[in-house]
């Protein structure tokens, strides 16, 4: 059988146990030009939640009844494919489900159900879910095509512990950038610092002033900002922007339930006549490859590295995905099926 993780109910806030379903369906056939793949990883992502709301600010969104938007890797078991054989691994936007037919598409713009070939001898194929996947393509391109790291610069990343916020300032750190990252907690913090390599890592929730440890951190302001979540913790760095700072706007999982951003944010940019860009990694598709080997290559030389959680069963989806949005566990939170 194919079980699979349905929408029951639209999330008021963070998501409950109880807005999601399970059910079960015969194991579907390949037709002419499909394959069928075998999940052996499912993924939770903060972007998830956003469609599970009636509308969103951009693409489409999830209807009630309907399996889980989500990515997936897994085997290819059954091929009636000329271009997908029994055995090859695809990386892909098939959902929350234990099988998934794909036809081989590659286009991925707008959570459509494209696949992409993995190769398992590069990495464990769950990287292909977070640091060599669509995480990975979005700390690359946001990083380097917004926020312009250069030796010398201060670059924050919010949400450092995470999938994407840990490469980004990694990759600042590469580029000769003094890195200072902001976690939830302080094992996340001490991650951050001791292992991700930062130069300094503040535990937002154990800061009882976030604007005065920005401060001391970052006592020349700060160059660029890697923002993965808004509200409070964007509010604090943007009143520290130097002169001419890029802010690549990445998350905003701060925001749920209505929570605004309160500071008059457009004083600090303009006081520092900041370049602020919102990013959507499917902009990036075409170059995606570009990503993936030169963050491989990094992975190889040991130049960066990555911490997985993992949830085992597609019981354990829902779970994932609020522990995700509520900040629990370090690095890329993935689902692993038997």
């Amino acid at each position: 059988m194919n079980r699979r993780v349905v929408l029951a109910a639209r999330p008021s806030a963070l998501p409950a146990p109880g807005d999601f379903a399970f059910a079960e369906s015969r194991v579907p056939e390949p037709a002419a030009g499909e394959f069928l793949v075998a999940a052996r990883y499912l993924s939770a992502d903060p972007l998830q939640r956003w469609r599970m709301d009636e509308t969103a600010n951009y693409g489409a969104t999830i209807a009630i009844g309907e399996t889980i938007w989500g990515r997936m890797v897994g085997e290819v078991v059954r091929s009636r494919h000329p271009g997908w054989r029994e055995g090859d691994v695809a990386e892909g936007m098939l959902g929350w489900q234990t099988y998934a037919l794909s036809r081989g598409e590659t286009e991925k713009a707008r959570y459509a159900p494209g696949v992409t070939r993995v190769d398992p001898s590069l990495a464990p194929v769950s990287t292909s879910l977070g640091i060599l996947g669509m995480p990975g393509v979005t700390a690359y391109f946001a990083m380097l095509e917004i926020c312009d790291p250069r030796p010398g610069k201060t670059v924050v990343v919010s949400a450092a512990a995470g999938a994407v916020g840990s490469l980004a300032g990694q990759i600042a750190r590469l580029h000769g950038c003094r890195v200072v990252g902001i976690a939830g907690g302080p094992e996340k913090a001490r991650h951050v610092q001791s292992e991700l390599r930062f130069d300094t890592a503040i535990d937002y929730r154990g800061s009882p002033d976030l604007q005065a440890a920005l401060r001391a951190a970052c006592p020349d302001g700060v160059d660029a900002f890697f923002d993965n979540t808004g509200g409070e913790v964007a509010d604090a760095v943007y009143s520290l922007l130097a002169k001419g700072a890029r802010v690549a706007v990445v998350g905003r999982i701060a925001q749920l339930g209505g929570k605004g951003t309160r500071a008059d944010v457009q004083e600090y940019i303009l006081a520092a006549r900041a370049r602020i860009e919102g990013f959507i990694v499917y902009d990036y598709e075409h170059r995606a490859d570009e990503a993936r080997q030169r963050i491989a290559g990094w992975l190889a030389a040991g130049e960066v590295r990555y911490r997985e959680t993992v949830h085992d069963g597609i019981e354990s989806a829902p779970q994932a995905l609020i522990d995700v949005l509520q900040g629990r566990g370090l690095g890329k939170h993935v689902i692993r099926i038997d």
